[in-house]
């Protein structure tokens, strides 16, 4: 076994504490690794199945084997009612939820947002795998604390995918579906305090803000707006002028549509 001194790469790549830096590679077998410089050297994850490159149980990852382990006692018995994840299996989805972690951080910073989606995805469902089936309770309640960060990245992730498509009604709605679900966490989790003081709804409510004066405005609406200000100001000449030109515009949209 030979070993290689990774001194030149980490000159070549200086760490930098005030950003996360990420990089894609091409692998000697010609699949893409993605690498993340960190203090003490260099972190390389599979941009495909598991971060660390295994199968575990022969499955892609420890999740697939245990959905696959619920359909088949689903099957069996017309329930999921029953179905039991030990401690030690948990151990493994907790585990393998940290490697998705590192990895959807670095994918986020790469901006490969649907990347990103998708190993949210994996993540909370880990996180509901084990709170329905854990046997223990610690098991059941231990990933919750990190559920509103996942349910924010994942709702970034969608909404700077939408933007970037141009589509900023669907951008800001999944901003707004993401602060629902934390909310709806919070509440659950007889946590209304954090409403006030959640940096996951900062961030969401940051982004839609800033998508907002981004995103082209609704002409429509804003004629509305002018025309009832012009009639409240009893500004008559100007309020029929808005008028004539709101009925041009909805004319041009349901032509449009």
């Amino acid at each position: 076994m030979s070993y290689v001194d990774l001194q030149a790469t980490l000159a070549e790549w200086p760490y930098d504490a005030n950003q996360i830096s990420v990089r894609k590679i091409l692998g000697t077998d010609g699949s893409i690794r993605i690498q993340m410089r960190v203090e003490l050297g260099v972190l390389q994850m599979e941009a495909q199945g598991c971060p660390d490159g295994s199968r575990p149980h022969g499955c892609e990852t420890h999740l697939n084997f245990h959905l696959q382990r619920l359909e088949r006692h689903v099957e069996r018995n017309g329930t999921s009612r029953g179905f039991v994840l030990t401690s030690q299996q948990c151990h493994d989805l907790r585990a393998e939820a940290s490697l998705f972690y590192r990895r959807y951080v670095a994918l986020f910073v790469l901006e490969e947002y649907e990347d990103v989606i998708r190993d949210t995805n994996h993540t909370l469902t880990i996180f509901d795998l084990c709170r329905d089936s854990g046997q223990e309770e610690e098991d059941r309640t231990c990933l919750e604390t990190f559920r509103p960060y996942v349910l924010m990245m994942n709702a970034r992730a969608r909404s700077l995918q939408a933007e970037r498509e141009g589509d900023y009604s669907s951008a800001l709605a999944h901003v707004n579906r993401g602060i629902m679900h934390i909310k709806g966490h919070y509440e659950q989790q007889d946590m209304l305090h954090a409403l006030d003081t959640s940096e996951e709804l900062r961030m969401l409510r940051s982004l839609g803000s800033e998508l907002s004066r981004k995103g082209p405005k609704n002409p429509i609406a804003m004629t509305q707006r002018a025309l009832r200000i012009a009639i409240e100001k009893e500004q008559y000449e100007e309020a029929a002028r808005l008028r004539d030109m709101l009925g041009e515009l909805c004319n041009r949209n349901d032509v449009s549509a």
